[in-house]
């Protein structure tokens, strides 16, 4: 049974390490993949502030068709999933717990443009209680724009700064930047 249980971890931790790196089409390595979906490791943390251009103007388009615009005077949270990505649920069900905090707008970027759809996005939506609007990154141009290498990055936005760059950040590291 313990051999079972083992082969079936062993498979799910591979899995998700080769969709992660296909995804995105990167040379991520599968170790620094694999210990990415650890929840709130410094692994590919990266939380220097740098400026970016052109974030006062931007506007994306939700699934449902709406416009958000990202507003520079609110913390934005940008969350980089696929609905079939399993460390994806958990950072989504950390994100829930700050989706009513004064000053903090979210949106998810789903990346997958050929497996996901307005129905796989509301399932997942569902299954995290996410509030919030969903936007399918169909030419990878916000993937290039923020320089995201892997799946569940969160980036968070403020006075047209990235203030956080991390895979899967903590609890404590989503309070300490959106408080």
């Amino acid at each position: 049974m313990k051999r079972i249980g083992l082969i079936a971890l062993l498979l799910v931790v591979l899995g998700g390490g080769f969709f992660a790196v296909k995804t995105l089409g990167h040379p991520a390595s599968a170790q620094t993949v694999a210990a990415s979906t650890q929840r709130g490791t410094t692994v590919n943390e990266k939380v220097n502030v740098r400026n970016v251009s052109g974030l006062s103007g931007l506007v994306l388009t939700s699934v449902s068709g709406k416009s958000i615009a990202v507003d520079p005077n609110r913390r934005t949270v940008l969350h980089f999933m696929v609905s079939s990505c399993g460390t994806c649920v958990g950072t989504e069900i950390e994100l829930t717990k700050f989706a009513h905090t004064p000053g903090v707008q979210m949106v998810s970027i789903d990346v997958d443009p050929q497996n996901d759809n307005l129905g796989t996005i509301q399932a997942f939506k569902k299954a995290t209680h996410a509030s919030w609007p969903y936007v399918m990154d169909t030419n990878h141009s916000l993937v290039k724009r923020f320089n995201v290498t892997e799946l569940d990055t969160v980036v968070v936005l403020y006075h047209n700064k990235v203030i956080l760059d991390q895979v899967a950040p903590s609890a404590s590291t989503l309070q300490k930047v959106l408080a």
